[in-house]
């Protein structure tokens, strides 16, 4: 029994002894891959809520309406133990083309219209971790944001009365700001970690309004438009919260 009890104790202590040993995440010189981890929540939650209308569409990358929306990769190379440097990057590109067919050609299109959203979302900082190495780890960021987006659609008719008639209205967007993040991450096992960050960012927007119209046939002439509108804003309510799948190596 004396000899059960010391073996039992000895392995304890032994554990003990690893427990304390073992790091969590990266040490000074080594990267980490972080990804935004709020699609796949919201798409598992929907499973269990009720919600018949879950699709993918958040898993196709920023929606270019915020500094904080859709799926970002971010790398980060830690210069010590508790400080890295990280650059991020999300995209997101739409094509949709349709076309319309009449007469008695079915073969010929009679009207089209065509729909595309190009964005891209950069950003770059600074992130510093408090308690380097334990499970637990409190960490704050400031990174510098540049984001790019592109919407616009094309619709005309070829064939028949109003041949040559479009309509155009685009409107790309450019947004400046300066983020700042605090969180926490929880380590599952030592190269893997769930976080959580709320973001609070100020931002300058310059976003551009352009729609279009040709109008062919009689009266044409007045009844032809074009509107363009520029907006630049300064805003502060940029404020989000995301979380994220991180791998250490």
């Amino acid at each position: 029994m004396k000899k059960i009890m010391m073996t039992l104790a000895a392995v304890a202590i032994a554990m003990t002894v690893s427990a304390q040993d073992k790091w969590y995440g990266s040490k000074e010189g080594g990267f980490a891959l972080t990804f935004n981890a709020n699609p796949v929540l919201n798409y598992v939650g929907n499973m269990f809520n009720g919600n018949t209308n879950n699709t993918v569409e958040d898993f196709d990358g920023i929606d270019g309406k915020g500094l904080f929306n859709g799926t970002t990769i971010t790398g980060k190379y830690f210069l010590k133990d508790n400080l890295a440097l990280d650059l991020g990057f999300g995209f997101n590109n739409k094509y949709n083309v349709t076309n319309v067919y009449g007469g008695e050609d079915v073969d010929k299109v009679t009207s089209y219209s065509r729909a595309t959203t190009t964005a891209f979302h950069l950003k770059g900082g600074v992130e510093y971790r408090l308690r380097a190495g334990e499970r637990l780890q409190p960490l704050f960021g400031a990174d510098v944001v540049f984001q790019h987006t592109n919407a616009w659609n094309y619709n005309t008719i070829t064939e028949g009365e109003g041949k040559d008639n479009y309509n155009y209205s685009g409107n790309p967007t450019n947004s400046l700001g300066l983020m700042l993040n605090a969180g926490v991450e929880y380590f599952i096992i030592p190269q893997i970690s769930l976080g959580a960050n709320l973001q609070f960012g100020v931002s300058k927007r310059w976003a551009w309004d352009s729609k279009d119209n040709k109008p062919e046939g009689e009266g044409a002439a007045k009844n032809y438009s074009r509107i363009t509108n520029k907006d630049i804003k300064l805003q502060t309510a940029n404020v989000g919260a995301n979380v994220t799948l991180n791998f250490y190596f």
